[in-house]
């Protein structure tokens, strides 16, 4: 009987590095694109806000209860 595990070994270790090399590939072309740089036509973000972290915009949001109605 012919003994296969080296065989598979190799293959095994093979196809790894392969999808090792594919997914850095992959992640090299995605930062080489234009996705993850800002828009040159964009320059004010308003719909993000002025930057302020407190939460002081025009939307105002009613206090939060413990669930016991007051009515």
């Amino acid at each position: 009987m012919i003994d296969y595990s080296a065989v598979v070994g190799i293959v095994a270790i093979a196809v790894t590095v392969l999808m090792v090399v594919a997914m850095l590939y992959l992640v090299w072309d995605a930062l080489d694109g234009d996705a993850h740089t800002p828009s040159p036509d964009r320059t004010g973000h308003s719909d993000f806000g002025d930057g302020d972290e407190a939460g002081d915009g025009e939307e105002t949001q009613g206090e939060l209860t413990d669930g016991v109605d007051s009515a």
